[in-house]
């Protein structure tokens, strides 16, 4: 799908928050360092005896406030980071307890940075990371902090929402964090959530109005569609609101039913108005299993059909190791799209080769389903010469004549 020219494009290298109604441009901490090196966690494991290491993020000290929760992108020389802490380290503020969801998360996305992460019946933070999502949940002293880092796939078009659960609402709190000690922790409240742009060293702090709403971070402008991640029962739903038809819409889904096919990327352009997803890893129900003459290798569901006409892009890879095993050509590849209940084949592109596998695009008009198999009809387009058609004259070719000519020349020379 061709949308170079649309103003609607977003900008890579521009970032925004949005809770709510408010909308506000950011700017990543820059510090020339990594993001394990600029927030600097030490605990048990990570630093021997004689340096001081109370399980907590000793290179944002300048950044952290009692009873606050910080949250900012990161850039260093490993990628744009997505950041955030929780408490003050020496601080005198009340026990924090932190619930995250983090949802719309690129594929290649994955916590990098843990506080807390030791193995100990002590430890009763929570890291986990799902298909489309990152989740933990953290408890700490008033005197030190939780938070982590999350690095990947973020050099391109991205938005995530972060779903928070602060004090009461968090998955781990003082009446069921499983702590030995059951008095170790004792009631506290997080009273804010700021967000950080700008300078690393004394960066602008904005407060965010809700402790409840969530907050979605992502590349481009204020001007785009709003969009807003969540949870679903078997997979991850996502909200966008105000789009106009000329705004291109990319979207995160789940990667599919195939390990070894991963669906990456749901570009849209031609909706006005509002519109939801709901992306799952299953089969849909309302059309065959496979496409007619072929086997589903990969299916994901969409569960969406705006009402309007829609232009759709679909960016999928697949393993090398996979279509050796199934004996086929990149180029036999196609997505299939479910319409009026049964498998339409797209035009599918290959659009980048590496050494683990392809990458392909194909276009979709309807947004229920899609599943990735192999093409129907001739693949071999592309192998051998081009063939000219030429005219036929009392039963001979044209094309034929001088070949005849020449070996009837050739043969009255004997």
């Amino acid at each position: 799908m061709e949308q170079q020219d649309s103003a609607a494009i977003q900008d890579t290298d521009s970032y925004i928050f949005e809770q709510g109604d408010v909308c506000q441009p950011i700017e990543p901490l820059e510090s020339g360092e990594t993001i394990e090196e600029f927030y600097d966690y030490r605990d048990h494991q990570t630093h021997p005896e004689g340096v001081e290491r109370s399980y907590s993020s000793y290179g944002t000290t300048h950044l952290q406030e009692d009873d606050t929760s910080i949250l900012f992108l990161h850039e260093g020389p490993n990628g744009l980071s997505l950041v955030m802490v929780h408490g003050r380290l020496g601080g005198d503020g009340d026990e924090n307890y932190v619930t995250f969801d983090l949802i719309g998360l690129p594929n290649q996305a994955d916590w990098v940075v843990r506080n807390d992460s030791y193995t100990s019946e002590e430890n009763v933070d929570e890291f986990h990371r799902g298909d489309g999502w990152a989740s933990a949940s953290w408890l700490q002293r008033g005197d030190r902090t939780g938070g982590g880092a999350i690095q990947g796939g973020f050099d391109g078009e991205f938005a995530v929402t972060i779903q928070p659960a602060f004090n009461d609402e968090a998955t781990v709190t003082p009446e069921n964090h499983g702590h030995p000690d059951p008095d170790f922790y004792d009631e506290g409240e997080m009273e804010a959530w700021h967000v950080l742009s700008g300078s690393a060293d004394d960066p602008d702090r904005m407060t965010l109005s809700s402790l409840e709403e969530p907050v979605t971070i992502r590349t481009g402008t204020c001007e785009a569609p709003s969009i807003v991640y969540d949870r679903s029962d078997d997979g991850i739903t996502v909200d966008v609101v105000d789009a106009e038809p000329d705004d291109r819409v990319s979207l995160q889904p789940t990667t599919g039913t195939n390990d070894a096919i991963q669906f990456e990327q749901i570009e849209i352009t031609g909706v006005d108005g509002d519109f939801s997803l709901n992306f799952e890893n299953e089969p849909p129900e309302r059309v065959p299993s496979s496409p007619d003459g072929t086997d589903s290798l990969s299916y994901l569901l969409m569960n969406g059909e705006p009402a309007q006409d829609i232009q759709t892009s679909v960016t999928f890879s697949i393993d090398r190791e996979l279509l050796e095993e199934q004996d086929l050509e990149p180029k036999s590849i196609a997505l299939y799209e479910a319409a009026d209940g049964e498998w339409v084949q797209s035009e599918t592109t290959v659009s980048n080769e590496s050494d683990t596998g392809y990458q392909f695009i194909a276009e979709v008009s309807s947004l229920e389903a899609v599943t990735v198999a192999e093409q129907q009809g001739d693949t071999d387009d592309d192998d051998g010469p081009e063939v000219l058609s030429l005219p036929v004259v009392g039963g001979i070719t044209l094309g034929a004549l001088p070949v005849i000519i020449v070996l009837w020349v050739l043969r009255n020379r004997r």
